[in-house]
């Protein structure tokens, strides 16, 4: 009996260790880590995200957010990254430079692919500005094509 007591015992601490390590890993890793970014589906969601990402705090928190979101290559990581923060409908208005019969905004001009462009290459060390700008640029581009794309253009 007293060999099964020294068992549990033993059990017993592991377990408390255990549990003591959880609490450190909670401290140590914020809340604000975890990769959940609220997607912009208006222009106005992302005016109001511009003005968020005026606090260097905010930019710097997103751009660590966006370089967990990862993918199996840049262009994946990429499409991943746009996909995660705007609608289909909301990137039917931009292409990277803004220009064009269609008077679509210029996304390279904002705040927002700054972060995007700093997150990927935090993430991604095969990134590269260039390759970032052409990969959004497509993802861009056919943002009509894909679900939801079509209403941008219809609603406005």
């Amino acid at each position: 009996m007293e060999g099964g007591h020294s068992h549990c015992l033993r059990l017993k601490k592991v377990l408390n260790l255990l549990m003591e390590l959880r609490d450190q890993h909670k401290r140590v890793q914020p809340i604000s880590s975890a990769v959940h970014v609220e997607r912009m589906a208006t222009i106005e969601d992302l005016e109001r995200e511009e003005e968020r990402l005026c606090n260097p705090k905010a930019f710097e928190a997103l751009v660590l957010q966006i370089a967990r979101i990862g993918g199996k290559n840049t262009k994946d990581c990429v499409h991943k990254v746009l996909d995660r923060l705007f609608t289909n409908a909301l990137m039917a208005k931009f292409n990277m430079k803004g220009k064009g019969k269609q008077g679509k905004r210029s996304l390279e001009k904002t705040k927002i692919y700054g972060v995007i462009k700093d997150g990927i290459m935090t993430g991604d060390e095969a990134a590269t500005e260039d390759i970032i700008r052409i990969h959004a640029a497509e993802h861009l581009k056919h943002a009509l094509q894909r679900s939801g794309g079509h209403k941008a253009i219809t609603q406005d």
